[in-house]
């Protein structure tokens, strides 16, 4: 019996180290900043000397203020652009990649290019390439005779957050494309045999086949970039700053200011979990979503 029982632990003595790494850098710093979300932190007396406790206030006053709630707005509105379009992109890039069989890793390896550069990097080049006076698309549109003068694209509300969406759908394209590509390939050619035989062109193939195959990994696409894009600070950051008027505003950023430039330690800790607590809301919702799918799937 001690054996039996010793033998069913033992997959988890395989995890225990990974488990405490986890509680040490996951659950340490969420429980350390919900209770720091409970007080008015006052720096000047030291941290942790002479904190007041507020309870909920923070929160409260986070759900009144039209900055955080307009930088939510920001949020949706960027996320919403952003994802539509690379996904678009990253299906058509996915769907021509696999029809490629010569040289595939090397033109999926240059893809990724965009995806392995760093944020703070792709924001710089963003910038530059978006500059007024001595940007490249203003010096290509000018050449083209496309317009006059020069644009200030990161100077005017709308086009700023364009040109933050043009970056960020240039950085996902290649995660989605990748992503897409990988479950394009185990789409089994006998669907598609079946359906020419029963007569479905291209567009029916592609609709009745392939989206349907590949459903769960586009789930899986749609949660992981929304939450890499919902998080977005560095290049919105460094494009922007938040600018003009606050019209790339977003949620990370928004948190900076009021933790760091406001120096409201506490308020920025309640904004980072309510933050947190949205993103596993729809996490949740999301993998709920994909196992009634699938269980769907399995009645059928």
């Amino acid at each position: 019996m001690n054996n039996k029982f010793t033998k069913n632990l033992t997959p988890y003595y395989f995890l225990l180290p990974a488990m405490l790494v986890l509680l040490v850098v996951i659950l340490y710093p969420v429980l350390s900043n919900f209770l720091m979300s409970l007080y008015k932190v006052r720096l000047l007396k030291g941290y942790g000397q002479g904190d007041l406790f507020i309870g909920l206030s923070n929160y409260v006053k986070l759900l009144g203020s039209k900055a955080f709630i307009d930088s939510m707005l920001v949020s949706l509105r960027f996320t919403l652009l952003s994802l539509p379009i690379a996904f678009v992109l990253g299906l058509g890039m996915a769907l021509i990649f696999n029809e490629i069989k010569k040289y595939r890793p090397v033109f999926t390896g240059c893809l990724l290019i965009p995806w392995a550069i760093a944020p703070v990097v792709t924001g710089y080049m963003w910038r530059w390439l978006f500059h007024d006076s001595f940007g490249l698309i203003n010096y290509s549109l000018l050449s083209l005779g496309i317009i006059d003068t020069n644009v200030p694209w990161l100077a005017e509300p709308d086009t700023a957050m364009m040109a933050a969406i043009t970056a960020n759908v240039w950085r996902f394209m290649p995660y989605i494309t990748i992503m897409l590509l990988a479950g394009l390939q185990g789409v089994s050619t006998e669907l598609y045999e079946s359906a020419q035989v029963d007569g479905a062109n291209v567009i029916q193939r592609f609709f009745n086949v392939t989206l349907p195959q590949l459903r769960n990994v586009i789930g899986v696409v749609f949660l992981f970039a929304t939450i890499w894009m919902v998080n977005d600070f560095a290049l919105i950051f460094i494009m922007t700053e938040g600018g003009p008027a606050r019209a790339t505003e977003v949620v990370p950023i928004t948190i900076y200011r009021i933790a760091f430039e406001h120096l409201k330690l506490g308020r920025g800790a309640a904004a980072g979990l309510m933050l947190l607590v949205f993103l596993l809301f729809m996490s949740a919702l999301f993998i709920r979503m994909l196992l009634k799918d699938r269980e769907g799937n399995r009645v059928t």
